[in-house]
Parts: C-alpha cells; sequence; structure tokens
C-alpha cells in the first residue's frame, strides 16, 4: 500500500476530531474522551486490519498532528502561545 495512504487517514482524523470539538466544545470530560476517540480511530482500523507498525503509526501522527492542532489554535482558541 501507498505510504501517502496513512498520513490521509491521519489528516482526516485530525480535521474530524479537532472541528467535532470546534462545534461542540464544552468543558466537560466526554468532550474530550469523544474528541481523543475520534483521533485515534484510525489507529484504532489499522490496528484491526493488521497494519499497525511504528512505520504507518508515525505516518498517521505526521498528518494528524499539525492540522489538528492548527484548528485548536486558530478555530477553537482554547491553545495559546505565550
Amino acid at each position: 500500500m501507498l505510504i501517502i495512504f496513512y498520513p490521509l487517514i491521519g489528516l482526516a482524523a485530525g480535521v474530524a476530531s479537532a472541528l467535532y470539538l470546534a462545534y461542540n466544545y464544552h468543558p466537560l470530560l466526554l468532550n474530550g474522551a469523544i474528541h481523543a476517540g475520534i483521533f485515534a480511530s484510525g489507529l484504532v482500523a489499522m490496528h484491526f486490519a493488521k497494519k499497525l507498525t511504528a512505520r504507518t503509526t508515525s505516518w498517521y501522527l505526521a498528518g494528524a498532528l499539525p492540522v489538528h492542532l492548527a484548528i485548536h489554535f486558530t478555530v477553537i482558541g482554547d491553545l495559546r502561545l505565550h
């Protein structure tokens, strides 16, 4: 399978979880758990498909984290650089 597939899965999960929190933001633990579950959903799918390795996990996170954190900083505004 092409290695570009894993960052794209991560990108989709990162965007989905951050946007979920952007539109359903409450300081409740339940929203945080759903937010984390959406973020990790691609890793869970790779585990069950027997494709989860250190390499695929790193590619997944390389796709997910930058866009996920960018949405936290710009759209949600709950993370700030001081």
